[in-house]
């Protein structure tokens, strides 16, 4: 008779294999439910801290202090100065003392810079195919 066999009970093998469970995502949704209802999580309470009004406190160093919407406006202005605005927005581009104002000033030269660029481009364009404007004004 087999080693395995004797008086025909059948030896469970020492070494057993693990039972394949099905991921998360292939179980029953109602069982996961369940299972997330069993545990006992909760979150500790813990209280939301206070921020200060940054507009309000003066701990903003004056270099970082916001400008107003009203101020974007009159530096747009001034910016649009043919001679003044240019030398102004080459000087505020390269200042220290307020750094959203010096960020301005270099988006708006980058505007400009890339209108001009474009500008250029749409006059070659036209010389080159012969598009003039005067043809249209007579």
């Amino acid at each position: 008779m087999d080693s395995n066999n004797m008086n025909g009970n059948y030896q469970q093998n020492q070494y057993q294999q693990p039972q394949y469970q099905q991921p998360a995502y292939q179980q029953n949704p109602q069982a996961q439910y369940q299972n997330y209802q069993q545990t006992q999580y909760q979150q500790p309470y813990t209280q939301q801290p206070v921020y200060n009004n940054i507009y309000a406190s003066n701990s903003v160093p004056d270099n970082y202090k916001p400008i107003s919407p009203w101020g974007y406006v009159g530096y747009s202005i001034l910016f649009a100065i043919p001679v003044v605005g240019l030398i102004l927005l080459i000087v505020f581009s390269f200042s220290d003392s307020n750094i959203n104002r010096r960020n301005y000033a270099r988006s708006f030269w980058c505007v400009l810079l890339l209108a001009v660029i474009l500008t250029v481009i749409l006059v070659a364009i036209a010389a080159i195919t012969g598009i003039s404007l005067l043809n249209y004004l007579y």
